[in-house]
């Protein structure tokens, strides 16, 4: 056999990293080549021998630095960026957000329809007025007192108008509804 194999190809065969169809070649040329199998082990024997050098060349760290390093680790206090940039984490800025959510759902006044409210003095003044206006009205001078107890509560102040007025027409209710 004249053809022998290059050294980077035996390199890569010593390290794996061959293709499938050309590491089955090496092999079988391996098997029947002595000189090129001679130079594989020289190959092997290298770098074994490079790793092991390695190996002993490598030192740790003196444990009092190590020590040293871990203790400086330790009594770092995290700054205020850095405090705050803990916030944006998921598990605090959800139940933040959803909290937030909420607020601002029932703080906006465009999130619910319009309540609006409509004092129940509006609807007196109303019936008075309609009353006053109304000449049919079967009321008369000597018609029953309107009953004020159940506005005393409520700030509203019902005066009846002591002016003159004509005979079967029912008095003028005043409402004074500042206390609103």
């Amino acid at each position: 056999m004249t053809d022998h194999l290059a050294n980077e190809l035996l390199t890569d065969y010593a390290h794996g990293e061959l293709s499938p169809a050309d590491d089955a070649r090496v092999h079988a040329h391996l098997a029947a080549c002595a000189e090129c199998r001679r130079a594989y082990e020289a190959e092997v024997a290298l770098s074994e021998a490079l790793r092991a050098a390695a190996t002993a060349e490598e030192r740790e760290f003196p444990s009092l630095v190590k020590a040293k390093v871990w203790e400086q680790v330790r009594a770092a206090r995290p700054g205020p960026l850095a405090r705050l940039s803990a916030l944006w984490r998921p598990v605090y800025a959800l139940p933040v957000a959803a909290a937030l959510a909420v607020f601002v759902y029932f703080q906006s006044p465009l999130a619910h329809a319009d309540r609006s409210t409509i004092a129940a003095t509006y609807y007196l003044e109303e019936h008075a007025a309609q009353a006053v206006q109304n000449p049919l009205t079967e009321r008369s001078s000597a018609s029953p007192p309107i009953e004020t107890s159940a506005l005393e509560g409520s700030g509203a102040q019902v005066t009846l108008a002591e002016e003159e007025q004509p005979q079967g027409v029912a008095p003028i209710l005043a409402f004074d509804a500042s206390q609103h």
